[in-house]
């Protein structure tokens, strides 16, 4: 087979397909808790922003994109989430750049086209209204110029690997492993070109300098507690090797679920891989071999570090390797014995996974959070009081608002989650139950004297269960509100309505 020909049509068709699939998730997507938080931050003035998440974690450069796009288009749910939709199609569109930049081999080229299209992380993160999107777009468009500007030494080249690697940087600090991993190639494989490497180094600790200090009080509030830890250990993905290769397994197959499956397929893959750039002295090979260190120095430095402070959230920070994963995937799928039998598996398995997940999303039994405020719409009075637990206040606010729903007090329980970025120490609260418990009683003694019922957007957490037996025992339970399940997770499992005595 001419795969060269094969390669100008189909390489296209490809990244059309995955175009399709992110824009016809847009109508079935929702905001959801972080996404609200997303919202809620974008519409500060861009100081106050940078003081929020100095506190938090997380860099400003998504934040201050999504205020410049409120102004424009409003913030409606889909106006916003076709921001992050357009950012993951265009790291779509630059990946088959980056790999013709790497590889003469067309096979490679298209497996690894195939597989960035289709990757299940990046569908489920291309109608998140977070940075994630961004992330990789800077990660794909700095490997690209990083190579560009090494082969060809121009300035231009050079210049737009500074600009989208600091990019990536205020995209979110953990990007900072792509350039570690970027310098470790030119130490190994470029020795003769370290000196420019690090004279662009400066460069890119100059664009980096801005955020220190907010960096340092992140890493402070970290260190002594005040941010609640929200990253799951190694455990949760069968320890450290199990991490590693579920990463890569989640970005070279569109498969969800048979874990075992995937960490074995990743791992032959790897070694397959390894053995082959011991044996190969093409430039394909000397490519893939740099790929292949980067990944260990950027996604296995992760994991590593993971074992002593969790920092690995699979198919979110990971994504930072995907243009790796997907260039090493066609690197192996191009040194087979049956390459063309090879290439069209890939294809289909990934184009059925995604097409399944694509499914999921429209058709599903999921809710959009939506859903709920509208049914509440029409009965909701400006008598009735609303109860927003844990962090539900988020979502429950943005909608309430959006459809300009008028109802009575609006309260937040605990009230510190008012001022608390959008994650919740469910530890602490299990610890401060006897102030929980005092808290809850001033807020019943407060509904007491109000009118209209009562609706609480209940949330799952134990430590709440002081509010909801006081609610039980002060009024009648009316009825509950179901919540079914949200591609993320649910915010609150459902509402209870309560009538006064």
């Amino acid at each position: 087979m001419n795969w060269k020909k094969a390669e100008r049509w189909l390489v296209p068709l490809l990244v059309l397909a995955g175009v399709t699939f992110r824009f016809v998730q847009l109508p079935f997507s929702c905001i959801w808790l972080d996404e609200a938080f997303s919202i809620k931050l974008a519409h500060e003035p861009l100081l106050k922003i940078v003081q929020t998440l100095s506190s938090d974690n997380g860099s400003p450069l998504f934040y201050f994109l999504l205020h410049g796009w409120m102004r424009l288009f409003g913030d409606g749910e889909y106006a916003l989430t076709t921001l992050t939709v357009l950012l993951d199609c265009a790291a779509l569109i630059a990946i088959p750049f980056f790999l013709r930049e790497l590889f003469a081999d067309s096979r490679v080229r298209i497996a690894g086209t195939a597989c960035a299209v289709f990757c299940l992380p990046c569908l489920h993160q291309a109608t998140n209204l977070r940075y994630y999107s961004l992330m990789v777009l800077c990660t794909v468009l700095g490997w690209l110029f990083f190579y560009r500007a090494l082969r060809r030494g121009m300035l231009r080249d050079g210049m737009l690997f500074v600009l989208f690697s600091v990019a990536g940087f205020y995209a979110h600090t953990l990007y900072l492993f792509v350039p570690l991993s970027q310098f470790v190639v030119l130490a190994v494989f470029y020795r003769e070109r370290l000196r420019a490497g690090l004279m662009t180094s400066m460069f890119l600790l100059a664009g980096m300098i801005l955020w220190m200090p907010s960096l340092a009080l992140q890493v402070s509030g970290y260190l002594v507690g005040a941010t609640p830890e929200t990253v799951p250990d190694l455990v949760r993905y069968h320890g450290a090797v199990g991490a590693y290769l579920l990463s890569v397994s989640s970005q070279m197959m569109a498969i969800d679920g048979i874990k075992w499956l995937r960490i074995a397929v990743a791992g032959a893959l790897m070694l397959f891989v390894l053995l082959q750039l011991f044996r190969g002295k093409s430039a394909d090979d000397r490519s893939a071999r740099e790929l292949f260190v980067a990944h260990l120095f950027s996604i296995g430095v992760i994991v590593i570090i993971s074992l002593y402070r969790p920092v690995f959230w699979l198919d979110k920070m990971d994504l930072i390797g995907l243009p790796l994963v997907c260039a090493l995937t066609g690197y192996a799928a191009s040194k087979v014995r049956w390459p063309g039998l090879i290439l069209t598996l890939l294809i289909a398995v990934n184009l059925a996974g995604a097409a399944r997940y694509t499914a999921w999303r429209a058709f599903g039994h999921l809710t959009e959070q939506r859903d709920v405020i509208v049914r509440l719409a029409t009965d909701l009075s400006p008598d009735d009081t609303l109860i927003e637990t844990g962090i539900s206040h988020f979502t429950v606010d943005y909608y309430l608002d959006q459809m300009k729903v008028q109802a009575g007090p609006r309260f937040v329980f605990p009230e510190i989650q008012m001022t608390r970025p959008s994650c919740i120490d469910v530890n602490k609260l299990l610890e401060d139950q006897r102030e929980l418990s005092l808290e809850a009683a001033v807020l019943i003694e407060k509904l007491k004297h109000g009118a209209g019922k009562i609706y609480v957007f209940h949330s799952p957490y134990e430590g709440l269960v002081p509010l909801y037996r006081q609610l039980e025992s002060a009024f009648t339970l009316e009825r509950r509100i179901p919540v079914r399940q949200h591609p993320w997770g649910p915010v609150y499992t459902q509402v209870d309505v309560y009538s006064r005595k």
